[in-house]
């Protein structure tokens, strides 16, 4: 009998059905009205194991390849990739990386040791694309937006691991910092979703209807992004 764990979900709407679903990352999912016992949901869980372990099976994990941050290594920035080209630097002084031609060019201290001189390699990058990141995807926001005659509070990029985008009640938008790694037409659609949400708050047709105004693509995007998001590691 294979074991497995599951994580519940719980919806404020009134409705009487238990959900199940299987995620590659998230595991066994149940989605469950706010007032039904855990007791009951563990029981649907039971009654469901064959099928979950069935699917469970089918799952094959993903290979990834931990992030070196050595020459030559090959970095994505909005779609496209980059070789690392670090450039030692008798200067003492901060870190920086920049696009140069095809590649991500870091100057780097040549007095660091290794250690020392792998993180500062790591978040020079990390701090590059932040800060160019931001400014490309507030452009987008602010492109969007106009067209739609929204207004936003404020814009954050994150740390998060399983959400790409979202919107707060009072318009406060925040996106994954993976997302700096993904082509333009994805992030695009991304950007359009969480736009959209500021006149639907939900993910009714309407809400759908406009996003695909704006993005006839979007179910490609959305798929691109299920594929892919091993591969966005920051």
């Amino acid at each position: 009998m294979q074991k497995f764990q599951y994580t519940v979900s719980r919806t404020r709407k009134l409705t009487t059905g238990l959900s199940l679903s299987i995620h590659p990352e998230k595991g066994v999912r149940v989605r469950a009205p706010f007032w039904v016992p855990d007791l009951v949901i563990r029981k649907f869980v039971e009654e469901k194991r064959a099928w979950i372990e069935k699917h469970l099976s089918k799952i094959k994990p993903t290979p990834t390849t931990a992030t070196t941050y050595l020459e030559g290594e090959k970095h994505l920035y909005f779609g496209q990739e980059y070789s690392l080209n670090i450039i030692s630097s008798d200067a003492l002084r901060r870190t920086e990386a920049q696009i140069a031609g095809e590649n991500i060019s870091v100057s780097v201290y040549s007095g660091h040791a290794e250690e020392k001189r792998h993180d500062e390699i790591k978040e020079a990058i990390l701090r590059f694309y932040l800060e160019v990141g931001i400014g490309v995807i507030t452009e987008k926001v602010n492109l969007y937006s106009s067209q739609l005659g929204v207004e936003y509070s404020q814009i954050d990029i994150k740390k998060v691991s399983s959400i790409w985008g979202s919107c707060s009640p009072t318009n406060r938008l925040c996106f994954n910092r993976k997302l700096v790694m993904a082509p333009h037409e994805v992030v695009d659609y991304v950007v359009i979703h969480e736009v959209c949400h500021m006149v639907h708050r939900n993910h009714s047709s309407r809400f759908w209807g406009l996003v695909a105004k704006f993005d006839p693509k979007y179910k490609e995007h959305r798929r691109w992004l299920h594929r892919n998001h091993l591969l966005l590691t920051l």
